[in-house]
Protein backbone atom coordinates (compact mmCIF):
# COMPACT_ATOMS: atom_id res chain seq x y z
CA UNK A 1 0.00 0.00 0.00
CA UNK A 2 1.33 3.11 -0.98
CA UNK A 3 1.72 6.06 1.83
CA UNK A 4 -0.90 8.31 0.52
CA UNK A 5 -3.28 5.81 0.64
CA UNK A 6 -1.87 4.68 4.05
CA UNK A 7 -2.66 8.25 5.21
CA UNK A 8 -6.01 8.41 3.48
CA UNK A 9 -7.12 5.34 5.17
CA UNK A 10 -5.84 6.09 8.33
CA UNK A 11 -7.69 9.52 8.66
CA UNK A 12 -10.81 7.90 7.83
CA UNK A 13 -11.43 7.49 11.25
CA UNK A 14 -12.79 10.92 12.84
CA UNK A 15 -10.47 11.00 16.51
CA UNK A 16 -7.42 10.53 14.68
CA UNK A 17 -8.00 13.57 12.32
CA UNK A 18 -9.27 15.30 15.84
CA UNK A 19 -5.97 14.65 17.31
CA UNK A 20 -4.16 15.91 13.86
CA UNK A 21 -6.34 18.62 13.57
CA UNK A 22 -5.56 19.56 17.65
CA UNK A 23 -1.43 19.32 16.81
CA UNK A 24 -2.23 21.68 13.77
CA UNK A 25 -4.09 24.42 15.59
CA UNK A 26 -1.23 25.18 17.92
CA UNK A 27 0.74 27.74 17.47
CA UNK A 28 3.68 25.84 19.06
CA UNK A 29 4.77 21.75 19.80
CA UNK A 30 2.23 20.52 22.34
CA UNK A 31 2.54 17.96 24.76
CA UNK A 32 0.24 14.03 25.16
CA UNK A 33 -1.01 16.32 28.64
CA UNK A 34 -1.88 18.77 26.79
CA UNK A 35 -4.33 17.00 24.19
CA UNK A 36 -6.05 14.95 26.62
CA UNK A 37 -6.78 17.89 28.53
CA UNK A 38 -8.13 19.38 25.38
CA UNK A 39 -10.17 16.32 23.83
CA UNK A 40 -12.75 14.24 24.19
CA UNK A 41 -10.36 11.17 24.57
CA UNK A 42 -9.99 9.97 28.19
CA UNK A 43 -8.13 6.93 27.25
CA UNK A 44 -4.21 8.07 27.60
CA UNK A 45 -3.11 4.30 25.73
CA UNK A 46 -5.57 5.65 22.71
CA UNK A 47 -3.93 8.90 22.29
CA UNK A 48 -0.44 7.77 22.71
CA UNK A 49 -1.21 5.04 20.33
CA UNK A 50 -2.50 7.16 17.32
CA UNK A 51 0.32 10.20 17.66
CA UNK A 52 2.66 7.34 17.06
CA UNK A 53 0.89 6.18 13.89
CA UNK A 54 0.85 9.80 13.02
CA UNK A 55 4.45 9.74 13.56
CA UNK A 56 4.89 6.59 11.59
CA UNK A 57 3.07 8.26 9.00
CA UNK A 58 5.28 11.56 9.16
CA UNK A 59 1.95 13.64 9.83
CA UNK A 60 3.69 14.77 13.32
CA UNK A 61 6.86 15.24 14.56
CA UNK A 62 7.92 13.84 18.00
CA UNK A 63 10.74 15.54 19.83
CA UNK A 64 12.10 14.81 22.87
CA UNK A 65 13.20 18.46 25.21
CA UNK A 66 15.01 17.92 28.38
CA UNK A 67 13.12 20.50 31.08
CA UNK A 68 13.45 20.23 34.88
CA UNK A 69 16.29 17.17 34.35
CA UNK A 70 13.44 14.72 32.99
CA UNK A 71 12.82 14.44 29.17
CA UNK A 72 9.79 15.65 27.84
CA UNK A 73 7.82 14.45 24.54
CA UNK A 74 6.65 16.95 22.29
CA UNK A 75 4.32 16.79 19.10
CA UNK A 76 4.54 19.08 16.43
CA UNK A 77 2.68 19.38 12.50
CA UNK A 78 5.09 18.14 9.31
CA UNK A 79 4.92 20.65 6.96
CA UNK A 80 6.21 19.31 4.78
CA UNK A 81 3.73 16.70 4.59
CA UNK A 82 0.59 19.08 5.40
CA UNK A 83 1.85 21.55 2.93
CA UNK A 84 1.76 19.54 -0.25
CA UNK A 85 -0.49 18.91 -2.70
CA UNK A 86 -1.87 15.08 -1.54
CA UNK A 87 -2.88 16.98 2.12
CA UNK A 88 -5.05 19.84 0.88
CA UNK A 89 -6.95 17.81 -1.37
CA UNK A 90 -7.34 15.76 2.24
CA UNK A 91 -8.82 19.19 3.34
CA UNK A 92 -11.57 18.85 0.86
CA UNK A 93 -12.35 15.45 1.47
CA UNK A 94 -12.59 16.02 5.66
CA UNK A 95 -13.84 19.13 6.35
CA UNK A 96 -13.13 18.96 10.21
CA UNK A 97 -9.18 19.00 9.74
CA UNK A 98 -8.76 22.59 10.48
CA UNK A 99 -5.66 24.58 9.21
CA UNK A 100 -4.97 27.38 10.91
CA UNK A 101 -3.82 31.00 9.70
CA UNK A 102 -0.47 30.87 8.94
CA UNK A 103 0.22 34.92 10.63
CA UNK A 104 -1.94 35.00 13.73
CA UNK A 105 0.06 37.88 15.26
CA UNK A 106 0.85 41.71 13.82
CA UNK A 107 4.70 42.57 13.08
CA UNK A 108 4.83 45.84 15.10
CA UNK A 109 7.77 46.80 13.39
CA UNK A 110 9.66 46.32 10.02
CA UNK A 111 13.08 47.16 8.03
CA UNK A 112 11.80 50.32 7.76
CA UNK A 113 11.47 51.36 10.96
CA UNK A 114 14.87 50.26 11.81
CA UNK A 115 16.68 51.06 13.86
CA UNK A 116 14.48 53.66 15.51
CA UNK A 117 12.66 51.19 16.99
CA UNK A 118 14.96 50.78 19.27
CA UNK A 119 14.79 54.27 20.63
CA UNK A 120 12.23 54.88 23.31
CA UNK A 121 12.14 58.93 24.71
CA UNK A 122 16.18 59.56 25.18
CA UNK A 123 17.43 56.17 25.09
CA UNK A 124 18.90 53.60 23.45
CA UNK A 125 18.54 50.20 25.12
CA UNK A 126 19.42 46.64 23.25
CA UNK A 127 20.44 43.23 25.24
CA UNK A 128 22.67 41.24 22.93
CA UNK A 129 22.00 37.69 23.73
CA UNK A 130 24.37 34.63 23.38
CA UNK A 131 23.45 31.17 23.52
CA UNK A 132 25.39 29.05 26.08
CA UNK A 133 23.31 25.43 26.14
CA UNK A 134 20.58 23.55 25.02
CA UNK A 135 21.88 20.72 22.41
CA UNK A 136 25.27 22.27 21.06
CA UNK A 137 27.55 24.37 22.68
CA UNK A 138 27.63 27.67 20.88
CA UNK A 139 30.57 28.64 19.53
CA UNK A 140 32.60 31.74 19.73
CA UNK A 141 32.58 31.96 15.96
CA UNK A 142 28.97 32.21 16.21
CA UNK A 143 28.89 36.04 17.57
CA UNK A 144 31.65 37.65 15.16
CA UNK A 145 31.00 40.76 14.20
CA UNK A 146 29.02 41.73 17.00
CA UNK A 147 31.76 44.27 18.48
CA UNK A 148 30.93 46.49 15.27
CA UNK A 149 27.51 45.77 15.27
CA UNK A 150 27.91 47.46 19.25
CA UNK A 151 29.97 50.00 17.76
CA UNK A 152 28.25 51.25 14.79
CA UNK A 153 24.77 51.44 17.31
CA UNK A 154 26.43 53.60 19.31
CA UNK A 155 27.60 55.90 16.68
CA UNK A 156 24.34 56.00 15.33
CA UNK A 157 22.34 56.52 18.18
CA UNK A 158 24.91 59.58 19.43
CA UNK A 159 25.61 61.20 16.51
CA UNK A 160 22.54 60.99 14.14
CA UNK A 161 19.43 60.68 17.02
CA UNK A 162 21.49 63.04 19.56
CA UNK A 163 20.87 60.36 22.17
CA UNK A 164 23.35 61.60 24.71
CA UNK A 165 26.38 58.59 25.67
CA UNK A 166 24.67 57.42 29.01
CA UNK A 167 21.60 57.11 27.97
CA UNK A 168 23.28 54.39 25.18
CA UNK A 169 22.45 51.06 27.03
CA UNK A 170 24.28 47.56 25.16
CA UNK A 171 24.58 44.83 27.49
CA UNK A 172 25.66 41.23 27.04
CA UNK A 173 24.12 38.56 28.82
CA UNK A 174 24.57 34.83 28.61
CA UNK A 175 20.91 32.74 27.53
CA UNK A 176 20.53 31.50 31.01
CA UNK A 177 21.04 35.47 32.18
CA UNK A 178 18.34 36.54 30.04
CA UNK A 179 15.45 36.18 32.04
CA UNK A 180 15.01 40.62 33.50
CA UNK A 181 16.04 41.18 30.02
CA UNK A 182 13.34 39.65 28.08
CA UNK A 183 11.12 42.23 28.24
CA UNK A 184 13.72 44.72 26.56
CA UNK A 185 14.85 44.76 23.03
CA UNK A 186 17.35 41.95 22.08
CA UNK A 187 19.78 40.82 19.51
CA UNK A 188 19.35 37.20 19.75
CA UNK A 189 21.93 34.69 18.45
CA UNK A 190 21.98 31.52 16.99
CA UNK A 191 19.09 29.09 16.55
CA UNK A 192 17.31 27.01 19.87
CA UNK A 193 20.27 24.45 19.39
CA UNK A 194 22.16 26.58 20.92
CA UNK A 195 20.34 29.83 22.81
CA UNK A 196 17.73 29.15 24.74
CA UNK A 197 16.03 32.47 23.92
CA UNK A 198 15.78 31.22 20.35
CA UNK A 199 14.16 27.97 21.73
CA UNK A 200 11.53 29.42 23.81
CA UNK A 201 10.58 31.97 20.99
CA UNK A 202 10.38 29.36 18.69
CA UNK A 203 7.83 27.98 21.09
CA UNK A 204 6.22 30.99 21.77
CA UNK A 205 5.38 31.46 17.93
CA UNK A 206 5.60 28.48 16.67
CA UNK A 207 3.95 28.38 13.31
CA UNK A 208 2.78 31.57 13.25
CA UNK A 209 6.42 32.65 12.45
CA UNK A 210 6.66 32.41 9.03
CA UNK A 211 9.73 32.09 8.81
CA UNK A 212 11.25 29.89 11.44
CA UNK A 213 13.34 26.89 12.42
CA UNK A 214 11.12 24.02 12.20
CA UNK A 215 11.14 22.86 16.03
CA UNK A 216 12.27 24.73 19.00
CA UNK A 217 15.50 23.19 18.73
CA UNK A 218 15.70 21.98 15.12
CA UNK A 219 19.05 23.71 13.16
CA UNK A 220 16.23 23.37 9.70
CA UNK A 221 15.12 26.49 8.77
CA UNK A 222 11.74 26.54 6.70
CA UNK A 223 9.76 29.07 4.94
CA UNK A 224 5.64 28.90 4.88
CA UNK A 225 5.88 31.81 1.85
CA UNK A 226 7.91 29.10 -0.26
CA UNK A 227 7.39 25.99 1.36
CA UNK A 228 11.02 25.50 1.38
CA UNK A 229 12.71 23.50 4.36
CA UNK A 230 16.59 24.57 4.13
CA UNK A 231 18.14 21.42 6.23
CA UNK A 232 20.95 21.52 7.83
CA UNK A 233 22.22 17.93 5.94
CA UNK A 234 22.09 19.96 2.62
CA UNK A 235 24.84 22.16 0.74
CA UNK A 236 22.61 25.16 0.72
CA UNK A 237 20.84 24.33 4.57
CA UNK A 238 24.60 24.24 5.92
CA UNK A 239 25.32 27.73 4.41
CA UNK A 240 21.63 29.17 5.57
CA UNK A 241 20.55 32.15 7.93
CA UNK A 242 17.34 33.94 9.63
CA UNK A 243 17.58 37.99 9.67
CA UNK A 244 14.25 39.03 11.32
CA UNK A 245 12.77 41.87 13.34
CA UNK A 246 9.78 40.04 15.28
CA UNK A 247 7.86 41.47 18.06
CA UNK A 248 9.22 40.57 21.34
CA UNK A 249 7.03 37.83 22.75
CA UNK A 250 7.26 38.94 26.12
CA UNK A 251 6.53 42.84 25.69
CA UNK A 252 5.37 43.37 21.55
CA UNK A 253 6.27 47.23 22.39
CA UNK A 254 9.75 45.90 22.27
CA UNK A 255 11.21 44.37 19.33
CA UNK A 256 13.76 40.83 18.69
CA UNK A 257 16.37 41.27 16.10
CA UNK A 258 16.90 37.65 15.41
CA UNK A 259 20.27 36.71 14.05
CA UNK A 260 20.99 32.68 13.55
CA UNK A 261 21.90 30.14 11.74
CA UNK A 262 21.66 26.29 10.90
CA UNK A 263 25.60 26.31 11.52
CA UNK A 264 27.74 29.12 11.94
CA UNK A 265 28.12 30.45 8.55
CA UNK A 266 24.77 31.37 8.64
CA UNK A 267 24.76 32.89 11.69
CA UNK A 268 27.67 34.77 10.79
CA UNK A 269 25.51 36.08 7.37
CA UNK A 270 22.96 37.36 9.76
CA UNK A 271 25.19 39.11 11.63
CA UNK A 272 27.46 40.78 8.92
CA UNK A 273 23.98 41.90 7.07
CA UNK A 274 22.92 43.61 10.38
CA UNK A 275 26.38 45.41 10.82
CA UNK A 276 26.48 46.58 6.87
CA UNK A 277 22.85 47.78 7.13
CA UNK A 278 24.10 49.89 9.89
CA UNK A 279 27.13 51.17 8.20
CA UNK A 280 24.71 51.94 5.35
CA UNK A 281 22.07 54.08 7.59
CA UNK A 282 24.91 56.18 8.99
CA UNK A 283 26.32 56.95 5.83
CA UNK A 284 23.07 57.61 4.00
CA UNK A 285 23.22 54.52 1.48
CA UNK A 286 20.64 52.33 0.50
CA UNK A 287 19.24 49.94 2.89
CA UNK A 288 20.85 46.27 3.05
CA UNK A 289 17.83 44.18 5.04
CA UNK A 290 14.80 45.00 3.33
CA UNK A 291 11.11 43.24 4.25
CA UNK A 292 10.64 39.80 2.12
CA UNK A 293 10.59 40.72 -1.49
CA UNK A 294 7.35 38.60 -1.62
CA UNK A 295 5.54 40.19 1.18
CA UNK A 296 6.63 43.50 2.00
CA UNK A 297 5.35 43.86 5.38
CA UNK A 298 7.22 41.01 6.72
CA UNK A 299 11.14 41.91 8.13
CA UNK A 300 11.93 38.01 8.27
CA UNK A 301 14.34 37.19 5.59
CA UNK A 302 16.21 34.28 4.43
CA UNK A 303 20.16 34.73 3.33
CA UNK A 304 23.30 32.68 2.45
CA UNK A 305 26.92 33.25 3.34
CA UNK A 306 29.66 32.60 0.22
CA UNK A 307 32.86 32.22 0.14
CA UNK A 308 35.68 30.30 -1.99
CA UNK A 309 36.76 27.76 0.90
CA UNK A 310 33.75 28.14 3.04
CA UNK A 311 31.90 24.75 2.00
CA UNK A 312 35.40 22.84 2.79
CA UNK A 313 35.51 24.50 6.10
CA UNK A 314 32.23 23.46 7.38
CA UNK A 315 32.96 19.95 6.21
CA UNK A 316 35.58 19.38 8.11
CA UNK A 317 33.86 22.01 10.87
CA UNK A 318 37.23 24.56 10.77
CA UNK A 319 35.35 27.74 11.36
CA UNK A 320 36.63 30.98 9.61
CA UNK A 321 35.54 34.30 9.55
CA UNK A 322 32.56 34.81 6.36
CA UNK A 323 32.87 37.43 4.66
CA UNK A 324 29.95 37.77 1.63
CA UNK A 325 26.50 36.68 2.02
CA UNK A 326 23.22 36.65 -0.92
CA UNK A 327 19.69 36.82 0.79
CA UNK A 328 17.93 33.96 -0.75
CA UNK A 329 13.88 34.91 0.08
Amino acid sequence: MSEQKEISLYLSDSSRRMVLSQIISFSRSVSATELLNRLPITNRSTIYNILDRLTELKLIKRQKVKLGGSNRVFYSPNHEILSSEFFRNLLFEYEDIEWPTKLDFNFQYSWNDFPDCLVFGDSFKLNIVYGSWMTDAASTIDALYTPEITQMFTYWAHKVKKIPIDKILIGSLLDYQAGHAKTENMLVIGSGAVNKITSEIMKLYGDSLPIRFLSPLSKNIYSSFTNETYSEHSDLGLLAGIIGLIPNPWDKAKVIILCAGSKYAGTQASLKSLLDDIRAIVNFKPRIITNHPRFPDIPVRVLKAEGDELMQSMVRQKGIKIEDYIFIE
